[in-house]
């Protein structure tokens, strides 16, 4: 159980050294801006690196010191030095809050960097040409460990750049943006872990980080208000803050546009934004109670006062006709009022830019921004009073003097609640005397704690032993300058003392890494004790050291053995320290480190089918079972299986149940009773189905003497004997032949019994079914048209009377056919042959000159001199309709006389009869 000479030592340092909360101690912003707060009073930095407009954040340690700051790409160690692994991070200088920083609770090494991208709208289009440092990366974490570079800190190369969903994977449109410029973070109602808060169209993000780190499943806030997408990235643009006491978030929207399109006069549309206050559950991370503060601006900054009385924004004002700045105004709401939106006062209007408001621990609100005419000011703006009435708040327009620094737009965000509206407290073991104090700046002048027992204190440092374990809610309320402050509240939880394993353990591994089996020594993975000597209560947190006395001195559990340890001596025996998470409790145990000889398990390879691309699914645990029949192993022996001997070796990153993979080895760590029993592998091997060629579609000729076809299975000729065959017919022969149409299946099998199926289509396919030739002649176009059954079956051409044929064709329509005795030629497009039908198209000539030149002496129809048409008749008629002349085809023609004497030039008419029953009628010209 825990020391009670460790309790005394940590008794005696809290007693010489004072407590203090300066984490917001040092700010870094703007282009090479700072300033130092440790004085109580701001004092200009000009050693700062940034160079960024908007988004950065910075941290101290609870001395004050500078740890590390950054501007959400590049990180800059206390030394102004890029961090170790420190560039690349996935935010942007010009995302309104591109960073915050969190430290680890209760690891004072652990920081979280998290970061906003900027949702540039260019990222998100359809045209890559224009795009802006794409992709739009959303909100990302890294993580810095202050241990590494000696001391100067390293960013964690595998903890870097870490993605967090907070939209919706599935809508196309909200994975271009991914999150709004938004972020905040507030403590716990716990005292020791944090909320992270971010905000992406109508939904609220909380992360919560513990003692065990960050979870990356997010407590959701669906909210009415949506923020759309149209106007990204300006409707991203805004702060997001939580109040000090942590019961209020402030959101400000700069738009709230549906699209990017200009106004009327071709400017940026305005006074589309709005502010939101939510109230905010510190124990669940929701948030409710949404109130429309102001509609219809353009805002950009939001902070509170102190005691979270006041809220204050800062609006951009624009000229709507030429789109050019005006300048801005800073706003003050009463949240004590009952109609706080009706509260509004304007504290001052001015030519600058809206600008961000923070919050510092000399309780004062600073200002950045610039003027519209200079944007290089270097100075920044103060509200001296926040917690004052209009402008009784004392605003002082560039009241700090940055020197060489550059004020932008943005100001560090910090966790304000972490030094304006907390206490803190220490040994929350059952039996601890627990220890409650204020790291607090302020002057205070009385303390009045609640320990929620029924017990009080007015002792600055109290100190209270709770008679049972549980959980407490204890109020401090202090007074300020005669002023009774608003009491904080908070849950916190006695623990007891964790149960553990009285007896030593005897962790034991099979001594693989070496060649000598018998030296004792091996390597272990110490985690895989933890559950045992836990006795199977996961919450625990387990450390590792060499003695007892390493374990009590070592406060923050940061100089244990790493848990893949290799033992000095055989049977060596290690202290387990044993702690209740989020609490000063822990208890200790015992382990022996023992390795035994190693048994070597051969197991055969397992095989299955490829599933597509070279993977099949393999079931693991079908394979323990059939691991154990084949070896007759023990019964008390149980397998694992791993990706690698190393893994294998130390029980780390077990595979179960079912995986789909390529063909690799596995490793098998198989234990007893005793722990580690013998080790081995063997390989999972996907094995090839057989590849089949496909099949085109195959044709059966009705026109053939026996119609039929042979379907083949894909297979080649030579591999045939590899391979079995089951047709959907019954037969089981490589190929197989059908005379009839329809869809046939083969399914092939190799010898390892994998399989392929393969469909193969049959048609029949006919000859040419004519119904009508359609002949559309005497006219301009002399078409024919063909009716014919399933016409997309068939090719067609004309074989004309000269003896040329036209170009073949899908169509059944010809158009422009000259007159004359012609063959309609129909041909399947399977190759099933083809018919050939007759027909004639009629052409009268439109004039004659019966002049005995040899040229157009005469006029006769062309196309129906042929045997079918020998009884056609034709009449010819003069524009009386006095009869002329009676023609046949088979006649030279008519040549122009009438009782043999020359009939006059002049239009003439003519009626034919055909025997399949057509009569056509029309003129032609005879000309002299």
């Amino acid at each position: 159980m825990k020391s009670l000479r460790l309790l005394s030592i940590i008794l005696l340092l809290i007693s010489t050294s004072a407590f203090a909360q300066k984490e917001a101690a040092i700010w870094y912003f703007g282009y090479g801006a700072g300033l130092d707060f440790n004085s109580g009073n701001p004092v200009t930095l000009t050693d700062g690196q940034l160079f960024t407009n908007e988004g950065c954040a910075s941290i101290s340690d609870k001395k004050g010191n500078l740890l590390f700051y950054t501007d959400g790409s590049i990180v800059y160690d206390k030394n102004h030095h890029v961090m170790l692994n420190g560039t690349g991070l996935l935010g942007h200088r010009s995302s309104t809050q591109s960073a915050i920083i969190v430290p680890k609770p209760k690891d004072p090494n652990l920081y979280y960097i998290f970061t906003v991208d900027e949702p540039n709208s260019l990222n998100a289009d359809n045209n890559p040409a224009n795009d802006e440092d794409p992709p739009n990366s959303g909100l990302n974490f890294s993580v810095v460990d202050l241990r590494l570079n000696n001391g100067n800190g390293d960013i964690v190369s595998t903890q870097k750049n870490i993605h967090l969903i907070t939209y919706n994977p599935n809508d196309a449109e909200d994975k271009k943006f991914k999150c709004s410029e938004k972020i905040t973070a507030v403590q716990h109602s716990d005292g020791i872990s944090f909320w992270v808060i971010t905000h992406f169209k109508n939904t609220f993000y909380s992360f919560k980080i513990s003692t065990t780190g960050l979870d990356q499943t997010p407590v959701q806030t669906v909210t009415s208000q949506n923020i759309p997408l149209g106007g990204y990235n300006t409707n991203a643009i805004g702060y997001l803050k939580a109040s000090p006491n942590g019961k209020k978030i402030a959101m400000a929207n700069m738009a709230t546009k549906t699209s990017n399109d200009t106004n009327a006069n071709g400017q940026i549309k305005r006074n589309t934004g709005n502010v939101f206050l939510y109230d905010f559950n510190a124990t669940t991370g929701i948030l409710n109670n949404e109130l429309t503060i102001i509609n219809n601006v353009d805002p950009y900054g939001v902070e509170f006062s102190p005691k979270t009385t006041k809220l204050y924004i800062t609006i951009n004002i624009y000229n709507n006709i030429s789109g050019n700045s005006l300048g801005s105004s800073l706003i003050q709401f009463d949240l004590k009022k009952g109609d706080i939106t009706g509260s509004q006062q304007t504290i001052n209007s001015s030519t600058y830019i809206a600008g961000a408001l923070q919050l510092a621990i000399d309780e004062k609100i600073y200002r950045s921004g610039y003027s519209n005419t200079n944007n290089n000011i270097n100075k920044l703006s103060v509200i001296n009073n926040p917690e004052s009435d209009g402008i009784n708040c004392n605003y002082i327009q560039n009241k700090i003097d940055l020197k060489a620094g550059i004020s932008k737009l943005g100001l560090p965000p910090f966790i304000t609640s972490l030094f304006l509206y907390t206490f803190e407290y220490e040994y929350n073991c059952f039996g601890q005397s627990t220890h409650f104090f204020v790291n607090s700046l302020e002057n205070i002048d009385s303390f009045l704690w609640d320990f929620g027992d029924g017990t009080t204190s007015n002792d600055k440092n109290a100190y209270h032993i709770f008679s049972k374990a549980g959980d407490y809610k204890v109020t401090l309320t202090k007074t300020v300058n005669g002023e009774n402050r608003e009491p904080i509240e908070k849950i916190i939880t006695i623990y007891e003392n964790p149960t553990v394993m009285t007896t030593p353990y005897k962790l034991i591994q099979c001594d693989t890494q070496d060649n000598n089996s018998l030296d004792g020594l091996a390597t272990f993975n110490l985690a895989a004790a933890n559950e045992s000597i836990s006795l199977g209560n996961k919450d625990y947190e387990v450390f590792y050291y060499h003695n007892k006395n390493d374990a009590v001195n070592d406060i923050y559990n940061t100089l244990s053995i790493n848990p893949i340890y290799r033992n000095i001596i055989p049977n060596e025996n290690l202290c387990a320290k044993i702690s209740q998470p989020n609490s000063s409790c822990y208890s200790f145990s015992n382990v022996i480190l023992q390795a035994n000889p190693n048994i070597r398990i051969t197991a055969e390879n397992f095989y299955r089918c490829d599933s597509g691309d070279g993977k099949s699914e393999f079931d693991l645990e079908e394979k323990k079972q059939l691991i154990k029949t084949e070896l007759n192993l023990p019964f008390d022996v149980k397998l694992y299986f791993y990706n690698n001997e190393s893994d294998a070796s130390l029980s780390l990153n077990e595979l179960k149940n079912t995986i789909t993979t390529n063909s690799k080895t596995i490793y098998i760590r198989a234990e007893n009773n005793d722990g580690c029993y013998g080790t081995g592998k063997f390989d999972l091997i996907v094995e090839p189905v057989p590849f089949l060629i496909s099949q085109p579609e195959n044709t059966i000729c009705e026109s053939t003497l026996n119609p039929e076809v042979t379907l083949y299975s894909g297979i080649q000729i030579s591999e045939y004997n590899n391979y079995s065959y089951l047709w959907s017919t019954g037969e089981t022969s490589p190929t197989i032949t059908v005379t009839k149409e329809g869809i046939y299946s083969v399914t092939v099998k190799n010898k390892s019994g994998c399989a392929t199926a393969l469909d193969i289509h049959v048609k029949l396919s006919r000859l040419a079914v004519i119904n009508e030739i359609e002949i559309n002649d005497l006219n301009t176009l002399n078409e024919v048209i063909i009716d014919v059954n399933h016409p997309e079956d068939y090719k067609y051409m004309i074989h004309f009377q000269e003896g040329n044929f036209s170009n073949s064709q899908n169509s059944t329509v010809f158009e422009n056919i000259p007159g004359g005795f012609h063959e309609l030629i129909i041909e399947n497009i399977d190759g099933c042959g083809r018919i050939v039908k007759s027909f004639a198209v009629l052409n009268a000539p439109k004039f004659f000159t019966p002049n005995d030149d040899g040229y157009n002496d005469y006029w006769n129809f062309n196309g129906i001199n042929d045997p079918i048409y020998k009884n056609a008749a034709i009449y010819i008629y003069d524009r009386y309709g006095k009869l002329l002349k009676q023609l046949s085809p088979f006649e030279t023609g008519w040549d122009g006389t009438y009782i043999n004497q020359p009939m006059p030039a002049s239009d003439y008419w003519f009626t034919i009869h055909l025997e399949d029953g057509r009569e056509a009628k029309g003129h032609f010209s005879l000309k002299r």
